[in-house]
């Protein structure tokens, strides 16, 4: 993974749907997809509040990193 791409979300314990959709190249409808089929490594979304849903930051580019190693 980029470190300047890790660096411009360092202090985020949590990252918002989009903001995953953006790390992934997914729209949101793409991400819930592949989510629901388990094709490719996504973590699980926390809620952080009343339907306020995030993923945490650490696990997000865990995923990021087994994809672009070629591991999926």
């Amino acid at each position: 993974m980029n470190s300047s791409v890790r660096k411009e979300y360092e202090g985020h314990f949590f990252l918002t749907i989009p903001q995953v959709c953006k790390l992934y190249n997914f729209s949101p409808k793409t991400l819930k997809r592949r989510e629901k089929d388990g094709s490719i490594p996504i973590p699980p979304r926390i809620e952080v509040g009343k339907n306020r849903f995030r993923y945490r930051t650490d696990a997000t580019f865990k995923c990021l990193e087994k994809i672009s190693k070629g591991a999926i």
